[in-house]
């Protein structure tokens, strides 16, 4: 600029982080759990297509944080199973104690709105200061291939700065 008026200069950049963000907690905390139906701890990386995994999410906060907003993306190669139509294909209602033992722990939760979208599991729910909150839902691997996991996060509607991100999982492994 060799002129005496100043020069504004903006710059756009677009990407995607090399490696997942790490855990980050502030009021709230969030976990995922990847079980079998049988309730017992499932690996992600032996799925075969048509395997069914139950996820445990649990919600802790230390505060009371009554519009809690939760959001578990899903990796390209699972599909959710709506267990809120009445002839779906999957059904947690024959499903052994453990299991059993989370969907009680889930009726306890102050759900306010639940959310079994294409390609994320949402849930609006108040939680409780040290009153841990469990959401379960099931999903089915469908599409062969490697596939990256998204992090689960959860945060206050109405106070943005109170939010989580859960752990990053390994990859998912779809075999046909």
């Amino acid at each position: 600029n060799s002129g005496d008026q100043p020069l504004w200069l903006r710059m756009d950049a677009s990407g995607y982080p090399q490696s997942a963000p790490l855990p980050a907690n502030n009021v709230l905390q969030i976990e995922r759990h990847i079980l079998g139906t049988d309730g017992k701890s499932k690996s992600l990386d032996s799925l075969r297509s048509g395997d069914l995994v139950l996820v445990w999410l649990q919600v802790k906060a230390s505060n009371s944080v009554p519009d809690a907003l939760v959001v578990d993306l899903l990796p390209a190669g699972l599909e959710l199973e709506n267990q809120n139509l009445a002839n779906g294909s999957a059904s947690l209602e024959q499903s052994g104690g453990e299991v059993q033992n989370l969907l009680n722990q889930m009726q306890q939760a102050s759900i306010k709105h639940i959310e079994f979208r294409d390609d994320r599991f949402v849930a609006a729910v108040a939680v409780d200061e040290y009153q841990p909150v469990t959401l379960v839902y099931l999903a089915r691997a469908v599409t062969p291939g490697t596939y990256q996991v998204p992090q689960p996060m959860v945060e206050s509607m109405y106070v943005p700065q109170w939010r989580a991100t859960g752990a990053a999982e390994d990859l998912l492994i779809v075999r046909p």
